[in-house]
């Protein structure tokens, strides 16, 4: 019979021990190789989500800032003084508004020929026309941003804002500019912990670095930015994270915001997040280098107790069956007594220690998810402390405004108290619903009318009981809208209780809101004697009538009126974001 020969070369039983080690400690290399790939890559999915996350949070930031803007402009241009272009009455008004808002460089009205009338810094009589915020004004009569411009008053970054000035009768007679100072970032990126190289970018709509920290040379202000990061931030969504080399030459993830004004208009900005990759090899190629190390220390440390232990544990047994062997080859029928062979349980202490490590797997898992929503958790309450900074300034800056309108429309201090006691009620009923809730950022339309009625009716002698009929649909409004909303019902209420009181039956006051598709159709009256044959707004002198107006335009809608059994008043405007 003829035997099929072996393919692989015999070795020694020594040396296939030391090729079964090695071959033991390959499959720890590859799961090294693959744990390392895979640990690398959640950690590119970590910092990609922070540089968005920090994106957004900047974006946010500077929304705000934006509806901040657009609240004072408003306010503003809906004065009489600067309505009627009086530089006079407007110069002290905006330089006391830039004294109260140092973030701000610089407050300008112009003519609808682009020069200047009154301002904060710049002197009368000098032109702006050309300014792309302005003249988007002019064109538009709307609220613009503006892009990269070279400031006339100092050589800060900063970014411009116009609103437009309409007369009674609907005459564009300039434009009010605001100019915010985007150097004020620099405490924000000093605020927080960040890796070496991380950058802050903000772009206007064509491209170029309007401002950058930490100021670098291969990133001047007022000069395009990487084609190649441009042209992937303009394609993009509204917001997204991608892998690119800077202007610098160091390579990044860029999490990018678009900012826009609306939904349906182009973007007026772009905000830039930008982490080094550095961070990622920093963080992932020692831990590899240390693994790596370790399983080339273990290899030599294997082959030299496989070396050692050979043979005590095999060496020694093999000889004695090799003897036995050659005694049965050679036809000796005397036996061997073998050494006992006595072999510890490695598999019952190989499972504890496996439990053990699951174990400790376990708690470590359930310690790094306990300090991640520990970390959240802080990120989240500095946020939203933020944001209360934020909400409580423009209140206190809406406020301000209101009480130096009505101290120039009071004839006593009781006529101004109770003015003014009504409308920062209804602002403070607005915080007061946001925090017993669990929403921070919508307020349901439909309660906060009823309890602004209510309030407002509770703070006025009144000589019979007044009836409150609400018909509203579920509508959730952003606080700018709400607080907006808010004032121009507290008029509306205040002005049915002085002049909407029947003497004959018992008075109802009746709200309601309707949805209609992204606005709602706002309609309320009274049954008291109802308006005066020709009345007008326009031409009415009460202040409260005038904010009606002006809060309605603030909406978003223009404010109409008729005889219905009653006084009547209309406003449909835009909701917003949620709906």
């Amino acid at each position: 019979m003829k035997h099929n020969k072996s393919r692989i070369k015999p070795i020694s039983i020594q040396k296939a021990q030391y090729y079964i080690v090695l071959l033991a400690l390959l499959p720890a290399l590859f799961i090294i190789g693959l744990s390392e790939g895979k640990r690398a890559r959640q950690f590119e999915d970590i910092v990609a989500k922070e540089a968005l996350n920090q994106a957004s949070s900047v974006a946010a930031l500077q929304f705000s800032i934006t509806e901040s803007t657009r609240q004072i402009l408003a306010t503003l241009a809906n004065l009489p003084e600067f309505k009627r272009l009086d530089a006079q009455l407007m110069t002290p008004i905006i330089k006391n508004m830039h004294a109260a808002n140092e973030a701000y460089l610089n407050f300008t009205v112009t003519d609808n020929q682009g020069i200047v009338v009154a301002s904060s810094r710049l002197s009368p009589g000098t032109s702006v026309k050309g300014r792309s915020h302005i003249e988007a004004v002019f064109k538009t009569q709307e609220f613009s941003p503006g892009s990269y411009i070279v400031g006339l008053v100092e050589n800060t970054p900063s970014f411009s804002y116009a609103y437009p000035i309409i007369s009674d009768k609907g005459e564009l007679k300039g434009a009010i500019t605001a100019t915010y100072k985007l150097s004020s970032y620099e405490s924000y990126m000093n605020s927080i912990e960040k890796q070496n190289n991380t950058v802050l970018g903000m772009v206007d709509r064509y491209g170029t670095r309007l401002y950058f920290f930490p100021p670098l040379e291969t990133n001047p202000i007022g000069k395009p930015i990487k084609y190649e990061i441009w042209n992937r931030m303009q394609q993009g969504a509204d917001q997204g994270v991608f892998l690119d080399v800077g202007s610098d030459g160091f390579k990044r993830y860029y999490g990018y915001k678009k900012l826009r004004v609306s939904e349906n208009k182009e973007p007026y900005m772009f905000v830039v997040y930008g982490i080094p990759y550095s961070v990622v090899t920093d963080r992932v190629l020692p831990i590899l280098y240390q693994e790596l190390g370790l399983i080339i220390l273990v290899m030599i440390l294997a082959f030299g107790i496989t070396r050692l232990l050979y043979g005590p544990l095999f060496g020694n047994r093999l000889r004695q069956l090799v003897y036995l062997t050659e005694q049965i080859q050679a036809g000796s029928t005397e036996t061997t007594e073998l050494d006992p062979d006595s072999t510890p349980d490695l598999g019952q202490i190989q499972n504890a220690i496996f439990q053990l490590m699951k174990g400790l797997e376990v708690q470590k898992n359930a310690r790094l998810a306990y300090e991640k929503e520990l970390n959240e958790a802080l990120q989240g309450k500095n946020m939203l402390i933020k944001e209360i900074h934020h909400r409580v300034k423009n209140d206190f800056q809406l406020i301000l405004s209101m009480v130096r309108l009505q101290s120039e429309n009071s004839k006593n201090i009781e006529e101004f108290r109770s003015a003014m006691e009504g409308r920062i009620a209804s602002m403070l009923l607005v915080h007061q619903m946001l925090y017993e809730t669990e929403n921070q950022e919508y307020i349901n339309l439909g309660i906060y009318g009823q309890k602004i009625m209510e309030l407002v009716i509770s703070l006025k002698d009144v000589l019979k009981p007044i009836n409150i009929d609400i018909q509203t649909d579920e509508i959730h409004a952003p606080l700018d809208k709400t607080i907006t909303f808010g004032l121009l019902l507290n008029e509306l209420v205040t002005n049915s209780l002085k002049h909407g009181i029947p003497k004959d039956k018992d008075p109802c006051f009746t709200l309601i809101l309707k949805k209609q598709d992204q606005f709602v159709s706002l309609h309320y009256k009274d049954n008291g004697p109802g308006l005066p044959d020709n009345f007008s707004i326009t031409t009415s002198k009460g202040l409260g009538m005038q904010l009606a107006i002006a809060l309605s335009e603030q909406l978003g809608g223009n404010l109409r009126w008729d005889n219905c059994g009653g006084a009547c008043f209309y406003v449909v405007f835009p909701l917003g974001a949620k709906g």
